[in-house]
């Protein structure tokens, strides 16, 4: 079993999370890795050979036939949360991330592999929360004029 560590820099309290499969027939659980400090949001590639999470603000990718974790470049986005979602095509990331110049949640987006960070929505807060699957939305909840609601917008 892989354990990572990490300085608990983003987190208050002692963690350990486990990175599991599950199979859903036969309720069999598969823990891939084992870490000592907190991961979320785990999310499958397309094609099953990697789990994208995220973790002391930033992106990972977990490759499941190495066992090996490394972190996606995102550029200036280092305070992501666990608002992120895969294109429909695996090529890019879309994430929530609190800008160090006010503190407040703006989507943004940049390639998978790794690359500069592209601002989609100005206004703050917004909390991203899906994408279409024709790659051309994003789906996101946003306070707006006093009040939350929910908003799509163009990719």
């Amino acid at each position: 079993m892989n354990t990572l560590k990490k300085p608990n820099e983003f987190h208050s309290r002692d963690v350990i999370s486990l990175l599991e499969t599950i199979n859903v027939q036969t309720g069999e659980r598969t823990v891939l890795a084992q870490f000592d400090y907190l991961i979320e949001a785990p999310n499958w590639t397309r094609d099953n050979k990697r789990l994208i999470y995220n973790s002391f603000g930033r992106i990972h990718s977990y490759d499941i036939a190495s066992g090996e974790s490394t972190e996606i470049e995102s550029g200036y986005a280092s305070h992501c949360n666990n608002d992120h979602v895969l294109s429909p095509d695996d090529s890019q990331i879309a994430v929530s991330h609190h800008t160090r110049e006010d503190g407040q949640s703006r989507i943004y987006v940049f390639p998978l592999a790794g690359g500069a960070p592209e601002l989609i929505t100005p206004m703050a807060p917004s909390y991203l929360h899906g994408w279409s699957p024709d790659g051309e939305t994003l789906a996101y909840c946003a306070e707006r004029n006093g009040q939350y609601d929910i908003f799509t917008i163009p990719r």
